[in-house]
């Protein structure tokens, strides 16, 4: 009994599940195509690539603008020890000792190492600017391709949204023809009970006509009085007695009609007989 018991909660609870689930149905939406999906996932992957590359591009600024910083700090030194070495120059022009010249020997080595840094510095600047170039190339080829990506999506949505319309005006067409239809029933409907009603309605009307006509005859009937009934079938019988026998001499006596008259022909004598000519 326990076990019946469960079983038919367990199936009431599915009834009421199923009954909710039915009632709260969400409206589905039309599904997307996958060329359209597929597009739209070429577009959002190319901009994702494109705002890479104009990180690189960013970067490579950064990089360019720290670069150049430091080449012209290397500048400003490199200027500093050549006006340093020209002093230098001056005053072993002057003096012409030997920790003079060595001090210009000093310095002249100082303004090499510093071009040397500073024509390095110079190089990677360029390579710098090369990569900064490469980057902006290639924002330019990403965001053209974006573009195309952008044109084949806008396209495809546009050719489905042709379709979709195309298909609901097919749908309403068909809508308006059901309804046309259901209309033309509807009418017939009408019309055929509205004959069914004049049919029914002449019906009573003929049979209270026919009830009519029965109860003035049983009125009638009611009114005359039994002697003139009696009379009224001798005297018609009377009235047909003689009609009848004149018919039954009719058919008794048959009509005699008069023998046929030979006529001579005209210009042709009688044919004399056998009997006179042996």
């Amino acid at each position: 009994m326990a076990r019946v018991a469960k079983k038919t909660a367990t199936r009431k609870k599915t009834t009421a599940r199923k009954a909710t689930a039915r009632k709260t149905v969400a409206v589905k939406k039309p599904a997307v195509p996958k060329s359209i999906t597929n597009a739209e996932a070429k577009v959002k992957m190319q901009q994702k690539v494109l705002d890479q590359a104009e990180k690189k591009v960013s970067g490579a600024t950064t990089k360019l603008a720290t670069q150049r910083k430091k080449v012209d700090a290397e500048n400003a030194k490199l200027a500093k020890l050549r006006a340093d070495l020209k002093a230098k120059r001056e005053k072993a022009r002057k003096n012409g000792t030997q920790a003079a010249k060595r001090a210009v020997e000093a310095a002249r080595a100082k303004v090499g190492a510093a071009s040397l840094k500073s024509k390095e510095l110079r190089d990677q600047m360029k390579l710098v600017r090369g990569e900064q170039s490469a980057a902006k190339k290639l924002v330019a080829r990403e965001r053209k391709k974006l573009r195309t990506a952008e044109r084949n999506y806008a396209t495809k949505v546009r050719a489905q949204a042709a379709k979709d319309a195309k298909k609901e005006k097919a749908a309403q067409k068909k809508a308006a023809a059901k309804a046309k239809v259901a209309a033309r029933k509807a009418a017939a409907k009408v019309k055929a009970a509205e004959r069914k009603a004049a049919a029914k309605a002449k019906k009573v009307a003929a049979k209270a006509k026919k009830a009519a006509r029965k109860v003035k005859a049983k009125a009638k009937k009611a009114a005359t009085p039994r002697k003139a009934k009696a009379a009224a079938p001798r005297k018609k019988a009377a009235r047909k007695g003689p009609a009848r026998k004149k018919k039954a001499a009719a058919t008794k006596a048959p009509r005699k009609t008069p023998a046929r008259k030979k006529t001579a022909r005209r210009g042709r004598p009688p044919k004399a007989k056998a009997a006179s000519a042996s």
